[in-house]
């Protein structure tokens, strides 16, 4: 299997070594997560919060969040009304309010409101998938795990890595594909670079320090169709009128039937009936 579609063969501490001095992030191969780790409680909550939500938004719930209500315990007895005052910024959040209260008090009744450090575990609480218990796992505990968002998904099927139409799909290639001294720096630094160079619109390709290891940068430059129908020239504008509502159609013609259509009747003068007694 060629480097393009295989993850083991793809230049993982080029590309890492390339983003990580692009953002300044340092030496990815050092544990820093490990040492620098954050609370788990606050990272399963807050990623919850963070679904179909802009990291603006979901920063400025957490944090009044978090205030408040700092643990399991609290949040579990937390006022429904006053949650959701508190969680108002994010996308949905009166669903939400009831997630993470729901979450909250399953860690109190299973896992003594100690958030668990097993994958199963995670995934078996209200309102968390794979993304979600990635994330506790690499930034919460320092465990090696491979988070999938739009962005990591985006940019793996751009690279050549993977041909994917879901993250968790994205997920799942990657965690055989790649070796997992990889995992733990792959998200913060393709996040990163998703919301920098490597955008969902008009990517800065020209920018990007990895366009060299990637398959949409090559055929790009090469004036080759890239692997992702999303990125190849016109798909934006196509994609946009086959979005436009259509025009209803015209009525159909009644020239050429057979049948006449039959004027109105002209009302004519009142008829005058006759008197009685006279025919």
């Amino acid at each position: 299997m060629s480097g393009a579609k295989d993850g083991s063969a793809f230049p993982w501490e080029t590309a890492l070594d390339r983003l990580a001095t692009l953002y300044g992030t340092g030496d990815w191969r050092r544990p820093y997560l490990r040492d620098h780790a954050e609370d788990p409680f606050q990272v399963l909550i807050g990623t919850i919060l963070s679904q179909r939500t802009r990291d603006e938004q979901t920063d400025v719930a957490s944090a009044r969040l978090f205030r408040r209500y700092p643990d399991a315990r609290s949040l579990a007895a937390a006022d429904p009304r006053v949650l959701e005052r508190l969680i108002r910024p994010v996308g949905f959040y009166r669903t939400k309010s009831r997630a993470i209260r729901a979450c909250a008090r399953e860690l109190l009744a299973r896992f003594a409101g100690v958030v668990p450090r097993d994958l199963e575990e995670l995934e078996s609480l209200p309102s968390v998938g794979p993304k979600t218990a990635n994330c506790v796992l690499v930034f919460g505990y320092g465990i090696p795990a491979i988070p999938v968002d739009t962005h990591v998904h985006r940019i793996a099927n751009r690279l050549g890595l993977v041909r994917t139409r879901t993250p968790e799909e994205t997920e799942a290639r990657l965690r055989e594909r790649v070796d997992p001294r990889f995992w733990i720096p792959l998200n913060p630094l393709l996040v990163q670079h998703g919301q920098n160079v490597c955008r969902p619109l008009r990517p800065d390709c020209p920018a990007c320090p990895i366009r060299d290891l990637c398959a949409t940068g090559r055929a790009l430059r090469d004036g080759r169709a890239p692997p992702r129908r999303e990125d190849r020239p016109g798909a934006r504008a196509r994609a946009r009128r086959a979005s436009r509502p259509r025009s209803p159609p015209p009525p159909p013609s009644r020239r050429g039937t057979t049948s006449r259509r039959r004027s109105p009747r002209t009302p004519g003068p009142p008829r005058r009936r006759p008197r009685a007694g006279r025919r």
